[in-house]
């Protein structure tokens, strides 16, 4: 199952790419707002894979740790999409909060 969910995720990735890549090509985004949209989507995709993996535990380490990983990527993806878009990049603290208070829950959450 981990290698199938290795190989959906590459094509799941470069599905996205190319999905935020093409957008730009025909001129509905601007060239700065790819590389976060990517990462936005790939986040998203990863808290997906970490439900997936969250259904079954024992074959599927791991699961808190990917749905960290996405939300670092939503965090981030997220702040440089705003910050390109005019907000305050100080609005990235915000953020950063709302990730470490994610991440908090979702630990107590994983502990019952």
């Amino acid at each position: 199952m981990r290698k199938n969910l290795g190989l959906l995720t590459l094509g799941v990735f470069l599905t996205i790419a190319a999905i935020w890549g093409g957008a730009m090509i025909l001129g509905l985004i601007p060239i700065s707002h790819v590389v976060s949209l990517i990462l936005i989507s790939t986040g998203i995709w990863t808290v997906a894979v970490a439900g997936i993996k969250a259904k079954r535990p024992e074959k599927n380490g791991g699961a808190f740790g990917n749905f960290g990983w996405g939300m670092l990527f939503i965090v981030i993806g997220g702040s440089w999409y705003l910050s390109s878009m005019g907000m305050p990049i100080e609005l990235t603290v915000v953020f950063i909060l709302l990730l470490l208070g994610t991440l908090a829950i979702s630990a107590s959450l994983k502990s019952r």
